[in-house]
């Protein structure tokens, strides 16, 4: 019996990795003003990369927003201090906008919860391209990729919260 399970454990971790993919490469600054490089930056412990790309996708966010930082960022929960998870929310800024990252930047940082601060990266890379490539098909929805330690994609979910959604991210962090 132990036998068999051993061989299904191995057998799910290597099915994960072939549907693993690597993480496009992108940087920004957080809202506190370190500069970040994404996967490099995650190496080593998962990461929660959150993309929003548009004000209806912004609604699906914020419904994560209290699960994912009282999970994550606070670890507020019983043993949730075990776990090392990277969360960042990434504005995918295009058009005119791209070019008023720096105020938008400002506004969201007079409004924002100083706690969050260093969890909001602000990008000049090309996150269309970055998105494209993940296979990111709306923009009307925010998409969530988690990465393993390895800066590999080993989960993606979009739309708005739900403990199921939630729960899917969560059995995969060891």
């Amino acid at each position: 019996m132990k036998k068999i399970l051993v061989l299904l454990l191995m057998l799910s971790i290597n099915i994960l990795n072939v549907f693993a993919r690597q993480m496009p490469s992108f940087s920004g600054e957080t809202a506190d003003k370190k500069r970040i490089a994404i996967p490099s930056h995650c190496k080593g412990k998962y990461a929660l990369i959150c993309f929003v790309m548009s004000k209806k996708a912004q609604k699906d966010l914020e419904s994560w927003l209290e699960p994912v930082y009282y999970h994550y960022i606070a670890k507020a929960g019983f043993m949730d201090d075990m776990f090392e998870v990277d969360v960042f929310l990434v504005p995918v800024l295009s058009g005119a906008e791209a070019g008023m990252t720096e105020s938008i930047k400002r506004k969201f940082m007079e409004n924002a919860q100083k706690e969050l601060w260093p969890h909001v990266l602000f990008s000049k890379d090309d996150l269309k391209t970055v998105t494209s490539t993940l296979g990111v098909k709306r923009d009307d929805v925010s998409y969530l990729f988690l990465l393993d330690k390895n800066g590999q994609v080993i989960h993606e979910t979009s739309g708005a919260y739900s403990e199921e959604k939630f729960d899917a991210i969560d059995d995969l962090i060891e």
